[in-house]
């Protein structure tokens, strides 16, 4: 009877030890850039189609970023665009566990896949066109309502000069 009491209390521990939501992502859409590089990004807001701020964040239709952005390096015409994604587990350790996407969302073509190219230099504010909806093999798979990490890295063809995001947000899949 001890055992089971224990064991009781050990599982009830271990499910309430961490967040559902870290980093209060029930209510905030967080966001950093990876590393330093010759993009600068000063803010990342997620949008609807209208141009309204959208949080939570709905997977299941093309997600809009505006980037305010300073481009300190030379014009990007011929970019790769490759997108990471995990998801929170509070259950079994407390962290973020990347998610299997198979390559699907690797070295994509990020002038037809949403990002508004050439980026020149200067200062400006780009509008990022994130559509899952494309890829609903694993948007699919995703729990509704829940924290989910994603980094997208910007890659110049030429010169190989990268670029990278990270944003953390509560997420709707349907």
């Amino acid at each position: 009877m001890l055992f089971r009491l224990f064991v009781l209390l050990a599982l009830c521990g271990a499910a309430s030890a961490c967040d559902a939501f870290p980093n209060n992502t029930q209510a905030t859409f967080n966001w950093w850039q990876c590393y330093e590089s010759s993009i600068t990004y000063y803010k990342t807001t997620p949008e609807d189609a209208s141009g309204k701020f959208e949080y939570p964040i709905v997977l299941s239709k093309p997600l809009i970023v505006e980037a305010d952005v300073d481009n300190h390096g030379k014009t990007y015409s011929q970019l790769s665009l490759s997108i990471r994604l995990w998801e929170w587990n509070n259950v079994f350790g407390c962290g973020w566990n990347e998610i299997n996407t198979f390559g699907l969302l690797s070295n994509l073509d990020a002038c037809t896949h949403g990002v508004p190219c050439p980026i020149k230099p200067g200062r400006q504010t780009l509008k990022l066109t994130i559509d899952f909806s494309k890829f609903q093999a694993i948007i699919g798979l995703l729990k509704n309502n829940a924290p989910y990490q994603i980094q997208l890295t910007l890659a110049d063809k030429q010169s190989s000069d990268k670029t990278c995001v990270i944003a953390q947000g509560r997420a709707l899949t349907h």
